[in-house]
């Protein structure tokens, strides 16, 4: 016989107030592989011929900031487009859900995986076994949008029953207020082995000049450039196609045409300020296989090093390190 998961719907659907914090959510005590968070939201006026509600990035940007602590430690951090840009990134899964029509008052639904390893249900790999009240759940609200009326949400989690998980996923957000162009460092987490560095650039890709707050970005431990001894922020969006396919189309596309009298048009892609658009990937984990993965213990010092062409701006660098459980037997 094999062995089992369970699902479970850990809040069902309820309210979502903007610009509110959710009471916390106590999540199970078994071997959490993922989260499945829900976003509902009802359409205001009739949107067929808008595109506005039909993007991903309203659901998305419902909530500014979400979190799973366990004992009070950051475990997943992050507002909830780079979670979904992440988990694409990591296991292939994009954003998805229901409801497309978009007429007034129509409930539209979207569903982001919150995961803990790099491969939904792995055995060897998910958060494990804790007691009751130890890991909890947070979110907090953004404001509400004009396309939409009522917002609601909803969590769900995938427990491994009868697993004993030797590792899992931990990434959390690290910000850095630009102040002037040229190189600067950000000190990137010491202990765990790292898997990649999902980066996210304010700088709109729709500007006239060719210009990033991830300039060129290079990596360094104990001020020796290790992996990326320098690569172009352009390069680095474009790697991760590596990773996920689909890429362009998973978050949402539209159709365009020029006039109704004329057979003009075709396929377009949103731009600018949605994912996966201001996105790039550092990747120490290319086979997903941990083979790759970069050892940082008894490391002095480890940065990003980036020579940003623009002197405004807040990035986000959301490491993902692979946590070793005390005591569990090696994964595979």
């Amino acid at each position: 016989m094999g062995k089992r998961f369970l699902r479970s719907i850990v809040s069902d659907i309820q309210t979502l107030t903007p610009s509110a914090d959710i009471t916390p959510v106590d999540l199970p005590v078994n071997p959490l592989s993922f989260l499945v968070l829900t976003i509902n939201a009802e359409v205001n006026g009739a949107q067929e011929v808008q595109d506005d509600a039909r993007s991903f990035i309203h659901h998305l940007g419902m909530v500014t900031d979400l979190s799973i602590r366990h004992r009070g430690e950051n475990i997943i951090q992050g507002s909830l487009s780079d979670i979904a840009m992440m988990a694409y990134l990591l296991t292939g899964v994009p954003p998805w859900g229901r409801e497309f029509s978009y007429g007034d008052n129509t409930f539209t639904s979207r569903s982001v995986l919150i995961p803990f390893s790099r491969k939904p249900y792995w055995h060897e790999e998910a958060f494990p076994a804790t007691q009751r009240g130890n890991l909890r759940f947070h979110m907090s609200a953004g404001a509400a949008l004009g396309v939409f009326d009522v917002f609601q949400w909803a969590l769900e989690s995938v427990e491994l029953i009868e697993d004993s998980p030797a590792q899992f996923l931990k990434y959390t957000t690290l910000t850095r207020a630009l102040a002037a162009t040229g190189r600067q460092k950000i000190p990137l987490p010491i202990g765990n082995d790292l898997l990649g560095l999902l980066l996210f650039d304010p700088t709109d890709e729709t500007d006239a000049t060719e210009t990033y707050a991830f300039g060129k970005v290079k990596l360094l431990k104990d001020n020796v450039e290790q992996y990326y001894a320098s690569s172009n922020w352009e390069a680095l969006a474009a790697d991760m196609a590596n990773r996920a396919g689909n890429l362009m189309t998973a978050f949402g596309h539209l159709h365009v045409q020029a006039a109704a009298d004329t057979g003009v048009g075709g396929d377009g892609f949103r731009d600018a300020d949605r994912p996966p658009i201001q996105y790039g990937f550092m990747d120490f984990d290319p086979l997903k296989d941990g083979s790759y993965s970069l050892e940082t213990a008894g490391a002095s010092a480890l940065d990003l090093d980036m020579d940003s062409d623009v002197s405004s701006g807040t990035v986000r660098v959301l490491p993902v390190e692979l946590v070793k459980i005390p005591g569990a037997a090696a994964a595979g």
